[in-house]
């Protein structure tokens, strides 16, 4: 959460200003009743020592009672170290953040870790309190595309940042450990970009929240005119915070993965050829979740709308979604993704134990029904139609608070009943 620094991204190693992303997550997460239960600071968008600065500054924007601890100043080493005399360093990555997860878990009993940095904190706490671990019920990560994708957004070359930064602990993770994995991939968050102008419009805006963002987000927009990238930007990290609001609005799938690892990247983008890809054509690992584009122009503009009213602004509606038109996308006829979604053309749901949707948008009737104030019935369960989709000025009409869960500890989703 560097937004604020006018300098010192890639851990310091840069003289350009770091990313904003983090920041916004955070207001998205809190907009939508996110138990947030602290902000553990790691290494990457800057020093971990400064970023606890701007961090708490956010916090403090956003009016939450949420501790901001220190995590990991540094990756972990490429491989595990030991002394000549034969004692193990595991526990030399051990910090106040990783100890503050670790108390978290055993109070509350199991959490979902929210991972939109590197994930060297993560991976160090599993190494070193397992028990604790064992209590995760999910990580939700920033890392990731679908194979051979080139990381590029209008012509400008990026890199997988999270996991370059630290290969090792996402080899950790998905190779040592089983805890359930969410990657919000880059195919998904480099998707439905915010116009640059309207970043910059927070700054004068009368809301003293957005006025702060605003302001707070201008070294990096400013960067961002210099070298010409745009027109807009995508707020990266909300994408992991929104499938935690709203997962039937992202395309996901069961998919391995396939990892390059080597040293922690200080390249440009380029110059690296460390990777991490995730497939369901990949078998030979364990399964894990990837998300890859939004079900709909409608749900990507749902989303765009959700983070600028997040953080003070208007927001606007689903007709004025900008998607990258270079990137994958779902489009409004809701044609199914090419690299194989969850759901089908017909969007019925994969879900052997239950009935399927089908296309005229019957909901399941393993599940709860939507109310008749949402649904017209029909033979089956209730329809929806495209009208009961979109934002209003009022706010969005569909929540989770309506969206339960099945007896079978599933989620009803657009396409129907499919497993957490």
């Amino acid at each position: 959460m560097s937004m604020g620094l006018t300098t010192g991204s890639r851990n310091g190693m840069s003289t350009s200003a770091p990313d904003i992303d983090d920041s916004y997550a955070l207001a998205l997460a809190l907009a939508h009743g996110v138990d947030v239960r602290g902000v553990v600071v790691t290494m990457g968008n800057s020093m971990a020592g400064s970023t606890v600065v701007t961090a708490q500054a956010t916090v403090d924007a956003l009016g939450a009672d949420i501790p901001v601890v220190q995590g990991a100043e540094v990756w972990l080493p490429v491989e595990a170290q030991q002394t000549t005399g034969g004692a193990d360093l595991t526990s030399t990555c051990v910090n106040d953040g990783v100890r503050f997860m670790a108390d978290q878990l055993r109070e509350t009993g199991g959490l979902t870790i929210l991972a939109i940095g590197p994930l060297t904190d993560v991976a160090c706490l599993t190494m070193n309190f397992p028990e604790e671990a064992a209590l995760i019920s999910r990580i939700v990560a920033l890392v990731g595309s679908k194979p051979t994708t080139v990381f590029e957004i209008f012509g400008t070359p990026l890199v997988d940042f999270n996991y370059i930064m630290d290969p090792r602990a996402e080899q950790i993770l998905l190779d040592e450990t089983n805890i359930p994995f969410t990657a919000i991939t880059f195919d998904l968050s480099s998707l439905a970009p915010i116009p640059i102008p309207e970043l910059e419009r927070l700054a004068t805006s009368t809301d003293p929240l957005a006025r702060f963002y605003g302001e707070s987000s201008m070294p990096r927009l400013e960067l961002l005119k210099e070298i010409e990238f745009g027109p807009a930007y995508p707020i990266f990290d909300a994408a992991a915070v929104w499938h935690l609001i709203r997962p039937q609005d992202q395309v996901c799938q069961q998919a391995g993965y396939r990892l390059k690892t080597g040293s922690p990247a200080t390249a440009e983008a380029g110059e690296t050829d460390i990777y991490d890809w995730f497939s369901p054509e990949i078998t030979e690992t364990r399964q894990v979740t990837s998300c890859t584009g939004f079900t709909s122009r409608e749900a990507a503009g749902r989303y765009q709308h959700a983070i600028l009213q997040a953080v003070g602004g208007d927001g606007w509606t689903d007709r004025d979604v900008l998607l990258n038109e270079e990137g994958p996308r779902r489009t409004e006829d809701r044609a199914a993704s090419t690299t194989g979604p969850l759901w089908t053309d017909e969007w019925a749901a994969p879900n052997g134990t239950g009935p399927l949707s089908t296309e005229d948008w019957a909901a399941s009737t393993t599940g709860p029904l939507w109310t008749d104030e949402w649904a017209a019935p029909n033979g089956t369960g209730p329809l929806w139609t495209e009208d009961w989709e979109l934002p209003t000025e009022e706010g969005l009409l569909r929540t989770e608070e309506w969206a339960l869960p099945t007896e079978e500890s599933a989620t009803l989703n657009e396409g129907g009943v499919v497993p957490e």
